[in-house]
């Protein structure tokens, strides 16, 4: 069995790591710098890779996890913030709340729900499941490829997700009220900036 490798930031080991928010707080420590040891820092993943940020170091232990700590409760009142915009229950979608999906059937264009597993536990609800697939190889029907291009549908924001996230098609006639709504919302600004630009529905 291989030596689980330490996760190092700069000369600084990684000795407690925690992700809220779309951030990973972490604090770490080096005991050869007498002058500095203790550091606390923030990771988040960029279009290059994982990005170290916000980085202090210091010598008094307690005032590093003071940070830590405020860091902390500051993310916590982001996710707070993300679910008062999207003020629709809290609940999550599960394989009840998909249909079968077609043999030839490409999921482009489909609205589809994320596997909450996939997710990060602060964001496993349904507002978060839920987007249309937008694109990506792994859309097509027993595609080998894996990328499935996602727009959520309360936020708009756009991520990527491999095949294996989504949990399946979403199923209008068994999907909570709120999300009907949201989608009836969606559709009709879509035909509204169709028409805008003159195209047929």
């Amino acid at each position: 069995m291989r030596k689980q490798e330490k996760e190092m930031v700069g000369e600084y080991e990684v000795v407690y790591s925690l992700r809220l928010g779309g951030k990973v707080l972490l604090t770490g420590c080096n005991e050869k710098n007498t002058e500095a040891p203790y550091m606390t820092c923030c990771k988040v993943s960029g279009p290059f890779g994982e990005v170290y940020g916000d980085m202090v170091i210091g010598s008094d232990y307690l005032a590093i996890m003071r940070l830590f700590s405020n860091r902390l409760q500051e993310q916590v009142k982001s996710v707070e913030r993300t679910r008062a915009e999207h003020n629709v229950p809290l609940e999550t979608l599960g394989m009840e709340h998909c249909r079968k999906r077609g043999e030839e059937e490409n999921l482009a264009g489909n609205l589809i729900i994320i596997r909450p597993s996939s997710l990060a536990p602060e964001y496993r609800t349904a507002d978060c499941q839920l987007g249309y697939a937008t694109g990506g190889f792994g859309c097509s029907p027993g595609a080998g490829a894996r990328a499935v291009y996602f727009r959520e549908l309360i936020s708009g924001e756009e991520c990527r997700w491999n095949i294996g996230d989504v949990l399946g098609i979403a199923d209008m006639e068994k999907l909570p009220e709120w999300a009907k709504q949201k989608v009836a919302e969606h559709e009709k600004a879509r035909a509204e900036r169709k028409k805008e630009r003159g195209e047929a529905r």
